[in-house]
């Protein structure tokens, strides 16, 4: 890391944990670390909750106690005494860069909507660079329209890689079937990340480019072939309710965006914006 670089991360540690607890301010709670054994227990309950995982525990106690000793993120939104989001995750390298690799983060079901996640993944940020990570990275499924809205408009976070079934099967509620999965990369120090820090996120302007992806009159996925240096992708509007009922057409869809969005984000494309409306947008 060059001085100038490790000098604006340096500079970047008071303002983003100003921003982590105004935004924890905002949504009436506080953003902690977590590391005694209940609250650990308590987090590890609260995740299957979340994810309604009947089966083996997403995150043990055993492991986020490991996590937490080894140096690692875990941190906890309480409203009162009463936990009700999580985030965790672990130092990785990349290229010999650090960066910390974020694995979970999740809100009570009643609770959200309530910006708690924007808190949680501030107050990570704010962690992250105090300990000289300039980087944040996780997977996120490539059809969940909100979560992309969230982590490219709302966090300033972009698009950069595509894995096909990168867990496996899976078989929580939430994500039964394939794990294909987008990479999320957060670079904390970009003025994107600084001013969505503020509240200052930019909404995606009028959609151009050349449409790969989108929903047709039945709702079925039309696909197209790339051309061009930007390119449209339009999300379906509830890819969960869709896998409820119609598993075989969510399953369309996935094949569908391995075959445009994964394609593009192969060949150097990246997505940084996306609209209210879900239109994906990928530029190199």
């Amino acid at each position: 890391m060059v001085n100038t670089e490790l000098d604006r991360t340096i500079d970047l540690c008071e303002p983003a944990a100003v921003a982590a607890r105004r935004a924890a301010e905002r949504a009436g709670i506080v953003v902690r670390s977590l590391g005694t054994l209940d609250e650990l227990e308590a987090g590890s309950v609260l995740i299957s909750r979340i994810w309604e995982d009947d089966g083996e525990p997403k995150a043990p106690v055993s492991l986020l106690r490991a996590l937490v000793h080894a140096g690692n993120f875990v941190a906890g939104a309480f409203d009162g005494d009463r936990l009700v989001g999580i985030s965790l995750g672990f130092f990785g390298l990349e290229d010999s860069e650090l960066h910390l690799h974020s694995h979970i983060t999740g809100v009570e079901r009643s609770l959200q909507g309530r910006s708690l996640g924007f808190a949680l993944k501030q107050f990570q940020r704010s962690w992250a660079l105090e300990r000289g990570a300039r980087t944040i990275v996780w997977t996120a499924d490539p059809l969940v329209r909100g979560n992309a809205y969230f982590n490219l408009v709302k966090l300033g976070a972009a698009m950069v890689g595509y894995h096909e079934n990168f867990y496996g099967l899976l078989q929580d509620a939430l994500n039964a079937g394939d794990s294909d999965r987008v990479v999320v990369r957060w670079d904390l120090a970009s003025d994107r990340a600084v001013h969505a820090a503020d509240g200052a996120f930019l909404e995606p302007g009028p959609r151009t480019g050349r449409v790969v992806l989108r929903a047709g009159e039945d709702g079925e996925p039309e696909t197209a072939t790339a051309d061009g240096g930007e390119l449209l992708a339009q999300l379906p509007e509830d890819i969960v309710r869709l896998r409820e009922q119609d598993p075989a057409r969510a399953g369309e869809w996935r094949v569908a965006s391995r075959k445009t969005v994964g394609r593009a984000l192969a060949q150097g494309f990246r997505a940084e914006s996306v609209t209210r409306d879900g239109w994906l947008v990928l530029r190199r």
